[in-house]
């Protein structure tokens, strides 16, 4: 049996990032998928109609200037996006409203009074100025509330929470936050859409894993191989994979379930077990005409809703003469499977979605709702902010590896993902060379 340089158990964002990036630098690696698709929690589809069916939507914060870039830059390759929308939306009171750009934009938004507007400012100005290893450990309301007092500008907390996918201003991490706004300052732009969606971004990876590695799919991992300390391989249901490292890309949670717990230190098990992660009901909704002509995403601040007419912007979402729209609400922290919970979030979602555009739901074609039991793996709360997820080389087993959104990679969602990829990919790499 030949020896692999690298097995990777998951094909999502973080297990064909580092393994694109290790098959680019030569080295033979297999990433072993359960799915019959890449993409894990980002997949998508496209059927025999031609619509292309998305786990979710999914964009890249900071497009070319964010983590998921950088990591193809690694590749010398790039991600195509689309061109930069500037009809950005945002839903509040009911209302659609523009989506200010930048911090001075917030000085012209009438969605807040002149006293709001200017505290709204102040804020950002102190989020500039601090630095996140300082409030990893409280709560953006903490961090609000250490100088600020307007109870108009509270209300529209959410709106910086839901930017790392938290949107409770009392339950997020204020480091997180501020991490992110401060790369979103730098950057100047705020999100990017790959053209054809996630499956861009994923067919490219392939395309450099397969240049000296395969992917499996259909195939669960069962066990992960241990032998005096180090991690050797890992067993499937189908087959046995013998290499010098192990990458476990998938949620932390499910590595107890491949293997023995006495592997690891109690702390590390512990946090395992009490990740908390997010909850989402998605629809895709599918109409004959464009009901608007807005291409940018659309956040909601006092409901915690995003949504975007994915064919106003990218016409190969749809067959010709269709038009599809993604809307997705984020369901109650713990959600575990309750359908009155489902039922009560679909009907505050299409209250929300008929209100703003009335002519949306009577017209549509075709509807697809899902229910997404695992959104993102780690919600970004103080506990499971950056300085408190594990670190991407497991410091109890040789030769394993953690890549993912429940590690520590920078940012929020994919962008952990793509960050703790590279991390890891680093080590492995370091490694290699040293002993060469």
């Amino acid at each position: 049996m030949s020896v692999l340089d690298a097995v990777i158990i998951g094909a999502g964002y973080g297990g064909m990032g580092i393994a694109a990036l290790l098959a680019h630098a030569g080295m033979s690696v297999v990433v072993v998928e359960q799915s019959s698709l890449v993409g894990g929690r980002a997949s998508s589809l496209t059927d025999e109609e031609g619509y292309r069916w998305e786990y979710g939507a999914h964009s890249h914060r900071l497009a070319e200037k964010g983590i998921a870039s950088e990591l193809f830059r690694r590749l010398g390759d790039e991600i195509t996006f689309l061109p930069r929308a500037d009809d950005a939306k945002l839903i509040f009171k009911d209302r659609l409203w523009d989506r200010p750009e930048g911090p001075f934009g917030y000085l012209k938004t009438p969605m807040l009074s002149l006293t709001g507007r200017l505290t709204l400012l102040g804020l950002l100005i102190k989020i500039k100025r601090s630095r996140p290893q300082d409030w990893f450990d409280r709560t953006l309301l903490d961090f609000y509330r250490t100088r600020f007092t307007n109870r108009e500008v509270e209300e529209v907390l959410a709106l910086l929470g839901i930017s790392v996918m938290c949107p409770d201003p009392a339950k997020v991490s204020a480091g997180e936050v501020i991490a992110f706004v401060r790369r979103l300052l730098a950057a100047g732009v705020s999100v990017g859409e790959p053209v054809g969606g996630s499956a861009q971004i994923f067919e490219k990876l392939r395309f450099h894993i397969e240049s000296h590695g395969s992917i499996s799919l259909g195939e669960k991992a069962t066990e992960l191989i241990v032998e005096h300390g180090r991690a050797c391989g890992v067993r499937t249901d189908s087959n046995e994979y013998r290499a010098d490292r192990v990458v476990f890309a998938a949620r932390l949670p499910l590595l107890l379930e491949i293997a023995d717990k006495s592997l690891f230190s109690g702390t590390f098990v512990d946090h395992c077990g009490n990740i908390e992660n997010s909850s989402c009901l998605s629809f895709d909704f599918v109409t004959n005409y464009p009901v608007t002509d807005i291409k940018g995403s659309i956040l909601g601040v006092d409901i915690p809703v995003w949504a975007r007419f994915q064919t106003n912007a990218d016409p190969s979402f749809t067959p010709q003469g269709k038009y599809l729209s993604t809307w997705a609400i984020m369901l109650p922290w713990g959600f575990d499977g309750d359908p009155d919970i489902v039922t009560a979030a679909e009907k505050r979602l299409k209250t929300t979605v008929s209100r703003i555009f009335p002519h949306l739901l009577p017209n549509l074609i075709r509807e697809r709702k899902l229910v997404i039991p695992v959104m993102n793996g780690n919600v970004l709360t103080p506990g499971q902010s950056y300085p408190h997820r594990p670190d991407v080389a497991c410091d109890t087993v040789q030769g394993l590896f953690f890549v993912g959104d429940t590690v520590r990679g920078e940012g929020c969602s994919a962008d952990i993902s793509f960050s703790s990829a590279m991390k890891a990919a680093d080590i492995i790499l370091g490694e290699k060379g040293a002993r060469h």
